[in-house]
């Protein structure tokens, strides 16, 4: 499978700040590792202040492709440009994003790079935190296709979390109010895609930008991109994104999130790591020399970068007679394939084109 609309790199950001009207100031920040621009856009004249920043790892463009709707939304939107001001920084790691990767060209995770500001993407983030005095920080990343929505069946089309700012898990009245946030984002979402949102584990981790913006004091909201069914190019996710930022603004907007509880919050079911791509059912494996017949063959997906598009490369996960994970999708081999043998080497490439081209 080829994507093409999930790869995002610094040349479709250029081309999209090109488009914007002049309510938008476009500003350069600083340089990536590998002398890429990195832009922070001003909108809005509002007393309330927003910080977002997406793309700190290259490879989770569904929340940049979301956010470049939401701007455009915001020019737009009179009712917004004089409630907020917003800071936005689309793409903190052009490199990543050009390469693929979740990490920065000299392979740092810049999530994890909150104490020591070793690279330059983490000093621009820093200081434009530090510069711009946020009321509010919006964390935006995609996760992998691996999370269901606690132990149900039901896949976490999208994720949230309200990062811990001390390893007692304290609930201080920003971190209640992130909380509250995004209680009020899941009480509309749970129209939409009943049971399908997450909320990931909050174990505090000094070295995240998010816990470290929490422990200053600031409500920040983690979203996280998920993944639902065979929807690869992640277009549903980028709607739920987009929808989701926007019920925020309304909530502090109207204040509605305050009549919710922290209890709200934490309702939501924590993400496991429940999901294969891939279950191909009665298999016959070869592991170890070992034959098993009639066995459930799980398959995970590699995103591999390729001319300028995104392929989906199948890989071996797990086997066994009876799998405790759910498939976003699945083979069932009948008598035509009943002589296909697998030769089982854990996360190494499975050709599975025999299916998919019979």
């Amino acid at each position: 499978m080829v994507l093409t609309t999930r790869y995002f790199p610094p040349r479709k950001l250029l081309l999209f700040l090109n488009e914007l009207s002049e309510k938008t100031k476009v500003n350069l920040l600083g340089k990536s590792v590998k002398n890429h621009p990195i832009y922070g856009l001003k909108i809005g004249s509002g007393i309330k202040k927003i910080l977002i920043w997406s793309q700190m790892h290259g490879n989770e463009t569904t929340c940049t492709r979301a956010l470049c709707e939401f701007i455009r939304l915001i020019e737009q939107s009179e009712y917004y440009l004089k409630n907020f001001c917003f800071f936005i920084i689309p793409q903190l790691n052009p490199d990543g994003a050009k390469a693929y990767s979740r990490f920065n060209a000299n392979q740092i995770d810049i999530n994890r790079d909150a104490l020591k500001l070793s690279q330059p993407e983490s000093k621009v983030l820093n200081k434009t935190f530090t510069e711009f005095k946020p009321d509010y920080c919006f964390n935006m990343h995609d996760q992998r296709s691996v999370f269901s929505a606690g132990d149900s069946e039901k896949a976490a089309a999208i994720s949230f979390l309200s990062p811990a700012m001390d390893d007692a898990k304290t609930i201080s009245n920003s971190r209640k109010e992130s909380m509250l946030l995004i209680a009020d984002i899941n009480k509309m979402l749970q129209k939409k895609i009943p049971r399908q949102v997450g909320r990931y584990n909050d174990k505090y981790n000094a070295e995240c930008f998010g816990d470290k913006f929490s422990k200053k004091g600031v409500p920040t909201i983690l979203f996280e991109a998920g993944h639902s069914k065979t929807d690869y190019s992640r277009s549903f996710s980028k709607e739920l994104m987009f929808l989701s930022l926007k019920k925020a603004l309304n909530s502090i907007i109207n204040k509605s999130f305050l009549t919710g509880s922290c209890e709200d919050y934490f309702k939501i079911p924590e993400n496991k790591q429940k999901y294969v791509d891939i279950i191909i059912k009665n298999a016959t494996v070869i592991d170890q020399n070992l034959i098993y017949h009639n066995h459930q063959l799980a398959i995970q997906y590699d995103e591999v970068l390729k001319n300028q598009s995104i392929f989906l490369q199948p890989t071996y996960h797990s086997h066994g007679k009876s799998l405790k994970l759910y498939s976003h999708s699945a083979i069932n081999l009948g008598k035509k394939f009943s002589s296909k043998e697998f030769i089982f080497k854990e996360n190494e490439i499975i050709d599975i084109s025999f299916f998919s081209s019979k």
